[in-house]
This record gives structure tokens, sequence and C-alpha cells, in this order.
């Protein structure tokens, strides 16, 4: 509450920021303006590359030794692979099929892990994409559609059979949703090393965050704070 003794200068700065306030203009009351805070800005694709963190980040969440393998600016399509097309947000981050006819204009993704001495041996490996819409209320229409995609997909089982390699079955857990953030996990059945994987997703402004974080020694919300850390970049664009 604004006490009356203070200047009026900081009593209409205040009042600025407060809904329902009245201003005193020429000796009678105006009505503040009720149209709430202005809209923050679309972010621009030119900006798309610097809201990825960078692998020193992706280290200190992931794990140790973590480099950038690729970039892209496609959506990755598993598609012919994963067995259960309903469900394929859960193969990973930025399916080209789950984003299909959501009006989105670009994406841009990268790839780490820690097998660069040797590609059969990884113990961490990560995705983060992130996918821009003309405007906030199309990246939050897509966050809500994945909300309750993802708990349709919970607590069921997934075979991808990539082409040449054994198949691969994949055990998904319950779905989260906190603090805006949609979150599940994955364990790959059989697997000799306790292989699972984290997906996390959040819209912040006109922008989706799509992560998926892998590994034998994964710490328990990877994938999760790297989205979240995604979003406060896009926070202060």
């Amino acid at each position: 509450m604004v006490r009356r003794q203070f200047p009026i200068l900081l009593q209409a700065a205040v009042c600025a920021l407060t809904a329902g306030c009245t201003t005193v203009v020429g000796g009678s009351a105006a009505p503040a303006d009720t149209h709430g805070p202005l809209t923050q800005a679309p972010v621009p694709v030119t900006a798309l590359d610097g809201l990825l963190l960078d692998d020193r980040k992706i280290d200190d969440i992931v794990g140790l030794g973590m480099r950038v393998r690729y970039r892209t600016q496609e959506m990755w399509d598993s598609s012919q692979t994963f067995g259960e097309k309903s469900c394929l947000a859960m193969a990973g981050p930025a399916q080209q099929a789950v984003y299909a006819d959501t009006g989105w204009t670009a994406v841009r993704g990268e790839r780490l892990d820690d097998s660069f001495a040797d590609p059969t041996v990884r113990n961490y490996s990560a995705n983060q994409a992130v996918i821009a819409y003309p405007a906030a209320r199309q990246a939050d229409a897509f966050y809500d559609a994945s909300v309750r995609r993802w708990s349709a997909c919970a607590n069921r089982r997934f075979v991808d059979h990539p082409p040449g390699q054994p198949e691969t079955a994949w055990a998904v857990g319950d779905s989260h949703k906190v603090g805006g953030t949609l979150s599940t996990s994955e364990e790959q059945v059989g697997s000799e090393d306790g292989w699972r994987c984290q997906r996390a997703l959040t819209a912040r402004n006109n922008i989706v965050i799509d992560v998926e974080a892998c590994g034998s020694f994964l710490p328990g919300a990877a994938a999760v704070d790297v989205a979240q850390q995604i979003a406060a970049a896009v926070a202060t664009r």
C-alpha cells in the first residue's frame, strides 16, 4: 500500500505496477491503465543459437567430458524406428512428426556426449533444442498439448529398432509437471550399465525448450536443470 506522504512521483511509479490503482491528475481521480504489463517481444530466430547451453554448463549438469558432436537447424526424426508413433516424443526431443503442423518457424539443436575417444563407449549424452514460434500463445499451446501427450505415454514400454542394430526396449516412467516444466524418465530395459534417460520440456515466451539427458550415472534432475537454465536465458532476451 502506498502511503499518502510519499512523493507523487514515487506514488505514480508504484501505481504503474499495481492493478486497480488510480492516479490524481489536476485534482481529479483518473483510472489506471488496466491493460496490464507490456508483453515481452518474441525472441528472434537470430538469437536461438545463443540460448543453447555451452559444453561447460552441460558438463556441470550432466557429466564431465561432454563435447558438442554436432549442431542442427532441423528436427530429429525417429519415426522410422520407434514403435509407437503416438508417443514419438518419448524417442527424444524436437521430433519432426511431433512438431508437425504446430506452427513452429525455426529450430536449433545440439548433440553432446563424452564418447569422442571411442564412439561405442559413452557415459553421458545430451540433446538440447530450442524451437521458435511466432508468438508465446503458440508455444504455450504446444506445451499444453505435450502435457496431455506425455501423460498418455507414461508408465509404458516402447521399442526402438534402428536399421542394422539390435532392438532396444525402453520403460517410461510417470510424467511430472512442476513449475511449468514437464518431465519424465526412461530406462533401457536389460541394460548392463544401467543406461537411462530423462526428458524435459518447457515454454518461455515464444520458445519451446526440449531436452534429453542420458547416462549410466545420471544426476536426478539433469534434463530439468538444462531446460530451466535455457528458460532463464530466454527471459533475458
